[in-house]
């Protein structure tokens, strides 16, 4: 398996030699539920509700919570991105568009930081919050307060985790496939708990039967040194 760096080394060397010959970036729709990602036979790209971080995401298989600092838009704002087919490897090919469209400059970086790790709750996972479907896999539609999965993945939760706990998160629960949940709990607002509801450490708990174990561990980072909201096409 390729190291990022080795993946970001690759890209360095073709990043100009690969891009989609026509590529449409839109902001999304509101209410356009989880992000989803699909690779059409012969090099072609849908992403859909994706922010800039999901993008790159995509772009260097990497979760999202590895993609560091950069505008405060860069989680936040949802693109739809369409790409048909052609030649050339679609992450790749992607990663050029991103510089092209969203003026992305990025760096890697290693270092030890705090991180999650995502695994079953002493009790046991609570069947009747977290529910294993056979349905194709959507994603995670995640709002303040609240997360919606649809057909999502373990690797899909840790991911929106990070997002709400401000560190990575792996998933370390064991679980495969695809499941259903909604995951609610109280947001803090500017440090200070909201009373009303649970934290999202009590919610996952609770609800869904995992919980977040904290330690220290080498975590390579893509950190965002520049990046431009697109103009619409």
């Amino acid at each position: 398996m390729k190291t990022l760096a080795a993946v970001m080394l690759c890209s360095a060397v073709t990043l100009l030699a690969q891009e989609f010959e026509v590529a449409s970036v839109k902001p999304s729709k509101p209410d356009s539920g989880g992000t989803l990602v699909v690779f059409p036979p012969g090099g072609g790209l849908r992403e859909s509700n994706a922010t800039l971080k999901d993008l790159i995401e995509t772009a260097y298989q990497v979760r999202s919570s590895r993609v560091l600092f950069g505008p405060s838009w860069a989680s936040v704002t949802r693109y739809d991105v369409m790409a048909p087919p052609g030649d050339g490897e679609p992450r790749v090919k992607l990663r050029t568009l991103l510089k092209e469209r969203f003026q992305l400059q990025v760096h890697l970086e290693t270092g030890e930081i705090p991180v999650y790790s995502l695994v079953i709750a002493k009790n046991g996972i609570r069947t009747a919050g977290l529910r294993a479907t056979s349905n194709a896999h959507k994603g995670i539609d995640a709002r303040k307060g609240r997360m919606t999965g649809e057909a999502a993945t373990m690797a899909n939760l840790a991911s929106k985790l990070a997002n709400q706990v401000g560190r990575p998160v792996a998933d370390d629960t064991g679980l495969k496939g695809n499941y259903n949940f909604t995951l609610d709990w109280a947001p803090d607002e500017l440090g200070a708990a909201d009373s009303s509801g649970p934290s999202i450490f009590t919610a996952l708990q609770e609800q869904l039967g995992l919980r977040l174990e904290g330690s220290k561990g080498p975590v390579q980072t893509i950190l965002i040194d520049h990046a431009e909201k697109p103009s619409e096409d």
